[in-house]
């Protein structure tokens, strides 16, 4: 199994103060990577959830939760934004307008497009394979990709 971390998730596992269900995603991510599921996410998921944590650092809060998501990089694969993910983006991202079901506005970056565009890249390379997007909010990713609430997924 391949499982791709939202931004949503990557903020559960990088949040220092483990209770409730930032606890509760810390010891599913850990049992699943104690059975060798594969965990990738994107530089953009990265970016959306460090650029929160840095600001927060400059305005006087601590660094743990950035400290916390500098060490999941040694358990989770970044995947890049090349050009071969930005050519799948663009065409989920005008079949998504062409069906009426847009994720963001137009003028969006479109994060759930490109976490799409990943995916399907990955669905290409790994036939066969359970590849899923682990979420909080399913709503827009499973318009274009397998996705599942992170508790839903063993």
């Amino acid at each position: 199994m391949l499982v791709f971390l939202d931004t949503n998730i990557l903020g559960l596992l990088s949040n220092p103060k483990k209770e409730g269900e930032s606890l509760a995603c810390q010891i599913w991510f850990e049992r699943l990577l104690v059975r060798g599921v594969y965990f990738v996410s994107s530089s953009l998921c990265f970016y959306e959830l460090k650029r929160s944590l840095i600001l927060s650092v400059k305005q006087g809060g601590t660094s743990e939760g950035l400290q916390q998501v500098n060490n999941l990089r040694q358990f989770i694969d970044v995947l890049i934004v090349d050009e071969e993910v930005a050519n799948m983006a663009s065409e989920i991202w005008s079949i998504s307008r062409l069906q009426g079901t847009p994720t963001a506005a137009n003028n969006s970056l479109d994060i759930d497009i490109i976490i799409a565009a990943h995916w399907q890249l990955l669905v290409n390379k790994f036939p066969g394979r359970y590849i899923v997007v682990s979420t909080t909010n399913i709503k827009h990713l499973k318009l274009f990709t397998e996705a599942e609430e992170w508790q839903n997924i063993n």
